[in-house]
């Protein structure tokens, strides 16, 4: 249904085709439509209407330790490994990622859907690492966790998207959660502090 939606604006735009036509294409009903989407731009950008991983949250958070003071030393690599199951259960190609640039070559204002989605996705993993983690609103410890993985998840992705062979997307993702681990806390070599 996404991919179909996301080919129908590169070739059409948003206003060129129809819900109904869409549906028609994958055998559903309107209803069904409106079952998986709010709307024909969620369907493009492949935004279900309901976030389905309560299993994965449970685990995320299942493994902090709230009751114990300070951060959990596992906390990067966590945030990191939801990063890798989202990923794994979302279906992401190179082919569907050539579809969505087309769609928003074709409509960039779904660029700005888009990019508003990834904040509230971004907003809504820091709460869950304040729950997690036992810290209060606005702690900016879980908002740097976040940020610093949103940043190599997406270089991450795009790496794993190019035509080259370089791994995984687990495993390209955990080499660069390895060089950002080595910059920010480097191993102490007294010959560079003298």
């Amino acid at each position: 249904m996404t991919s179909f939606a996301r080919r129908l604006t590169a070739e059409r735009g948003l206003s060129g085709f129809t819900v109904e036509e869409v549906c028609e294409h994958v055998g559903i009903s309107r209803r069904s439509f409106f079952n998986y989407f709010t709307s024909k731009d969620d369907a493009v950008l492949g935004v279900p209407a309901r976030r389905d991983d309560e299993d994965l949250t449970a685990w995320f958070t299942g493994r902090g330790r709230p009751d114990v003071p300070g951060i959990s030393p596992n906390l990067l690599d966590d945030l990191a490994e939801l990063s890798v199951r989202r990923w794994d259960s979302s279906g992401i190609t190179a082919e569907s990622m050539h579809d969505v640039r087309a769609a928003f070559e074709r409509e960039p204002r779904l660029l700005t859907k888009g990019f508003e989605r990834l904040l509230r996705d971004e907003q809504s993993d820091v709460e869950l690492v304040e729950r997690r983690e036992g810290l209060p609103s606005g702690d900016l410890r879980a908002a740097a966790a976040v940020q610093l993985i949103q940043v190599l998840v997406r270089a991450s992705a795009w790496e794993f998207l190019a035509p080259d062979d370089t791994g995984t997307y687990a495993e390209i993702l955990g080499r660069r959660l390895a060089a950002a681990r080595e910059l920010l806390a480097p191993p102490h070599d007294p010959e560079r502090t003298s």
